[in-house]
């Protein structure tokens, strides 16, 4: 199954597949630049033995991640590593032959400090500090391997360093907030949602219930087509819970919303609250609600409910021209279930 994301995670995704592309496609059209107008004749051979085989080793295996990133966006962060470790092989060989050269490699800093904020934003806070750390250890390594570094040159790497820290750490801070606002972004999310679903059954709550009954009825208005509600109560449901206990009850009230929306196609059924339910029937006259409000009580009474026998009682009214308001609506159903509850239960009203 695939992993559902919020919209706000999908958006990440989304700049995580950018930043790589535009990654590896500079990286890319660095390698082709630097190649064409450096002041050394290219031939094919570099690419094997040349001082500079490193970059153009690393200029293909950015193309290839272009391509990958092409053919699998949603594995960007695999996709990614191999950038990386191209990134630090170069940078353990230009720092190697430093102590040849003693020539700082001014290109490889510029790149080095770039993806120190690029990494936090494609593996997230805590990901991004473990290849921070990473790559910082392995240049520090290589630096110490190389030693001694002195004067202008030691200079110039302490300052690509705290040039490289200040942009890690500016991105993890930067993304740490990032991820706490999702997080917070989430929870709002599905606390609004919780308000909106009872937890008991999984319809809707009374409020949603609410607003789709107002809807209903401000369309059913303007358009002039019919409009029906159906109210439906569980006969002595304070028996079920009495006799085989409250958690027996709830998976009633389950089981009922869900054999209510089984057979309700074209219409939103929600709790009202305690074992009373709305029904909503856009489009529907009092003919057709009625015939559903008695399917809906013969399919109770003749199918056990979450393995229990129980019987429910239903209301039935329809939108007619003395009515202009939810309120209106909903008491002459309500009359309807107690006229039904009255004349014995089990029965439509």
């Amino acid at each position: 199954m695939a992993e559902s994301r919020s919209p706000l995670e999908q958006r990440l995704q989304q700049i995580r597949i950018w930043i790589v592309v535009v990654a590896n496609a500079a990286y890319l059209i660095y390698t082709v630049l630097t190649t064409v107008i450096g002041p050394d004749a290219f031939h094919w051979a570099d690419i094997l033995h040349g001082g500079h085989r490193t970059r153009y080793w690393g200029g293909f295996i950015t193309l290839g991640g272009l391509l990958a990133v092409w053919a699998w966006p949603a594995r960007v962060r695999e996709i990614y590593l191999p950038y990386v470790g191209t990134l630090l092989l170069v940078s353990v060989a230009e720092v190697l032959s430093v102590v040849t050269y003693r020539v700082m490699p001014f290109h490889l800093a510029l790149w080095l400090s770039a993806n120190m904020a690029i990494v936090f934003l494609v593996y997230g806070a805590r990901g991004g500090l473990r290849v921070f750390t990473l790559i910082m250890g392995v240049i520090v390594a290589a630096l110490l391997y190389a030693a001694p570094i002195t004067g202008d040159l030691l200079a110039d790497w302490l300052t690509t360093l705290i040039v490289m820290t200040v942009a890690g750490a500016s991105s993890y801070l930067l993304m740490t907030l990032i991820e706490s606002n999702m997080l917070v972004n989430e929870r709002t999310i599905e606390e609004l949602r919780t308000a909106r679903i009872d937890m008991v059954t999984g319809v809707p709550g009374r409020a949603i219930t609410e607003q789709a009954l107002e809807l209903s009825l401000q369309s059913a208005l303007a358009s002039g087509r019919p409009l029906s509600v159906i109210i439906s109560d569980i006969d002595h449901f304070k028996s079920v819970n009495d006799q085989h206990g409250h958690r027996r009850g709830d998976e009633v009230l389950r089981a009922f919303a869900a054999r209510l929306e089984r057979q309700v196609h074209h219409g939103q059924v929600g709790r009202w609250g305690g074992e009373e339910f709305l029904i909503v029937l856009p489009g529907a006259a009092y003919a057709e609600a009625r015939m559903l409000a008695e399917s809906l009580c013969q399919s109770v009474k003749d199918e056990t409910v979450a393995g229990i026998g129980i019987t429910a009682s239903f209301g039935v009214s329809s939108l007619t021209d003395g009515m202009a308001t939810t309120e209106a609506l909903f008491t002459a159903a309500d009359q309807a279930l107690y006229a039904a509850k009255r004349g014995g239960r089990n029965q439509v009203g």
